[in-house]
């Protein structure tokens, strides 16, 4: 059995970004085993997966709350109970893929420290925040500098008690609330043994990817950011030509508010075309092969 497992949940509308996933971890993490949550993925889809390999398939397609309660929450549950069996866990989005090899993170995270990634901004987790979850943290005005994505954190199995607890709490909202996990990570102590990767390392949330000095590039097979550091994973709906129209006309707005000009945009369609290439290489040439 491997020492390390990704946990992800995915639904049909989903499919290619899944496969995009488990081919980029086959490339890079070929040991670590996949806990995957499936919603009511197809059986054809499933067989094929099977057939990959390394996969264990945790199938919620009775749960009676509809697809986020069987994808964006069951997989908290899922997490924490499959957490004794691995030294660490990776908890990953179905439209996610990765790059680069993550085993250190997850020697990192063995060793009993959390690896998430930054959102990218700090939140004031005030008075508001505390009253709203039921929790208080000493202070009327609590900035939080490492507010981080819910997906990935690296983690040990025994910091997966972080999972169950937001499993077994009171919903606040209908999503999986990534501000409530940061919030329970607080009180728990979590942020006391955690690195925050960030955004452009891990995500590449809030269009870090494809803004000026942190937007990605190939340099000889390496996807770096603009401040040339190793890019690990990147995130989103690449499969859809309308998300990608939609990454660049928000970043004209952008450009527009900050007075920028032609060279940042030629940069910014650069970075988008980078992130294709690889996420292209993924989907299509990986074991895994996409169904209609």
């Amino acid at each position: 059995m491997s020492k390390f497992a990704y946990v992800v949940a995915a639904s049909q509308g989903y499919k290619d970004g899944l496969v995009a996933l488990l081919n980029s971890l086959a490339e890079h993490s070929a040991t670590a085993h996949v806990e995957l949550v499936s919603f009511r993925l197809e059986e054809e889809f499933l067989e094929q997966i099977r057939g990959r390999g390394g996969v264990t398939i945790h199938e919620t397609g009775d749960c009676e709350k509809g697809q986020v309660e069987a994808t964006a929450i069951e997989r908290f549950r899922v997490a924490y109970e499959v957490a004794p069996e691995y030294d660490a866990l990776c908890l990953m989005d179905c439209d996610m893929f990765q790059t680069a090899n993550c085993d250190t993170f997850f020697d990192v995270a063995a060793a009993g420290f959390v690896v998430a990634g930054s959102n990218g901004m700090v939140i004031n987790f005030g008075r508001v925040h505390q009253d709203r979850y039921g929790v208080d943290l000493g202070s009327d005005d609590y900035p939080y500098p490492k507010v981080h994505c819910t997906a990935p954190i690296f983690l040990s199995a025994e910091n997966t008690d972080w999972f169950e607890a937001l499993y077994n709490s009171r919903r606040i909202d209908s999503w999986d609330d990534f501000l409530y996990l940061n919030v329970l990570g607080i009180t728990m102590g979590k942020d006391k043994r955690m690195i925050v990767m960030p955004p452009y390392a891990f995500t590449g949330i809030h269009h870090f990817h494809v803004k000026p000095v942190t937007g990605v590039m190939d340099k000889a097979g390496t996807l770096l950011s603009g401040t040339e550091e190793q890019v690990y994973m990147c995130h989103g709906r690449y499969w859809d030509d309308a998300y990608n129209a939609g990454l660049l006309e928000v970043m004209e707005g952008y450009f527009r508010n900050e007075e920028l000009g032609e060279r940042q945009q030629r940069q910014a369609q650069n970075s988008l075309d980078a992130t294709l290439r690889y996420f292209e290489h993924y989907y299509h040439g990986g074991e895994l092969v996409p169904l209609p």
